[in-house]
């Protein structure tokens, strides 16, 4: 597993531009266990760059392929084993707090894994350079052409305008007729604005924060005429909306409005009830209630993946037995027994058993599951 050293400037460049960011991790995993150490390694690198899920407004990629024909490394895998990969890789991206994604080519989705095992959540990107897209199940986003020339991207070899991937990617523009959250702000906008563009939204009686319950990004625009806003829910929040703007010379007399008719506002609260959570185990958390982990889990100082995470450092001798040490994070092990102190939504507070007896962590919020998927039964 190698890092690119040059992942960094283009990272921070690009937001310089203004564009939508994401990543994407170049995968060899033979099984869900090699697949969840990759995962693991790409997160650490953003957390040693400082990139949250707060500044990834596209997913978390694994770029699943075939490298080196018959001498590669995946030929000959099971179609279970890359699709228990698949899903290992997902799901500890997800367990982040970052937001997955599969890529692959259409031959490799439909003969080599099962799409259909990947939580709906996991944005799927198919490659096929082709008139059109084979892929029968759903998809987000379609490569349909390698050999593309965009002005400003150039080959590092010969200086000239070089050939470059181009995509399509999907966004549903109907409007939703009965939107979780009402978003109100300006449509027609400054070129200097439009770059940054402020929404207010609000859930209920509860105001959302930038950068903490969800992130802005911008479609075309960089220019004059029509223009997106594409608004991505985190933490506690999932979805999009995608609000239409204009980008003008002058904003004179554009007033902030309730825009939820223009848009399509799919950007919804994903927590459930206070008082329990259903899991893909239809598991029932109580308050006193003892349970296991099924998963490595990191430990919150709060209930939502916006709050610290507990240091390695930080937990006692006694608690360190229940707990690995990623990155100076300390991670709750698999197969652990904690006992609810305290339910909120699809988090729990709790004890850990160490030695056959009750301990409190520092924090010690666990995430119990999420979009179907079960981490504490």
């Amino acid at each position: 597993m190698n890092i690119d050293s040059h992942f960094e400037t283009n990272f921070k460049k690009a937001r310089a531009a203004g564009v939508m960011r994401g990543v994407y991790v170049f995968s060899q995993a033979k099984n869900a266990t090699e697949a969840k150490r990759e995962a693991e390694y790409a997160v650490a690198r953003l957390k040693k760059l400082g990139i949250g899920p707060k500044d990834l407004e596209l997913p978390v990629y694994m770029d699943y392929e075939f490298s080196g024909g018959r001498a590669g490394r995946l030929y000959g895998i099971s179609k279970t084993n890359a699709t228990n990969a698949a899903v290992a890789f997902c799901n500890t991206i997800k367990a982040y707090g970052y937001q997955p994604g599969i890529y692959a080519n259409l031959l490799f989705l439909r003969n080599t894994m099962d799409p259909s095992k990947l939580g709906s959540d996991v944005d799927i990107w198919c490659a096929q350079y082709n008139t059109s897209c084979g892929l029968a199940s759903r998809y987000g986003k379609w490569q349909y052409a390698s050999d593309a020339k965009i002005a400003g991207i150039y080959s590092t070899l010969t200086g000239l305008r070089g050939k470059t991937d181009v995509n399509f990617w999907y966004l549903n523009k109907k409007v939703n007729a009965k939107p979780m959250t009402v978003i109100k702000g300006k449509t027609t906008l400054s070129l200097a604005d439009a770059k940054n563009p402020k929404f207010t939204i609000t859930n209920g009686k509860t105001t959302l924060k930038q950068g903490t319950d969800y992130i802005v990004g911008g479609i075309r625009n960089n220019r004059k005429g029509s223009a997106y806003a594409y608004i991505k829910g985190i933490g506690k929040y999932g979805g999009y909306a995608l609000v239409p703007l204009t980008v003008a010379d002058k904003t004179a007399g554009s007033a902030s409005t309730n825009i939820n008719n223009k848009c399509a506002n799919y950007l919804t609260y994903k927590s459930n009830a206070q008082s329990t959570y259903v899991g893909a185990s239809t598991t029932k958390f109580k308050n006193g209630g003892e349970y296991t982990t099924v998963d490595h889990l990191n430990i919150r100082s709060g209930a939502g993946t916006g709050y610290a995470k507990t240091k390695y450092s930080a937990l006692s001798a006694n608690a360190k037995k229940v707990c690995s040490n990623e990155g100076g994070i300390a991670v709750l092990k698999k197969g652990t027994k904690v006992k609810v102190l305290e339910v909120k939504s699809n988090w729990i507070r709790v004890q850990v058993k160490v030695n056959g007896k009750w301990e409190t962590l520092k924090g010690a919020w666990i995430c119990t599951g999420t979009s179907g998927e079960t981490y504490v039964k």
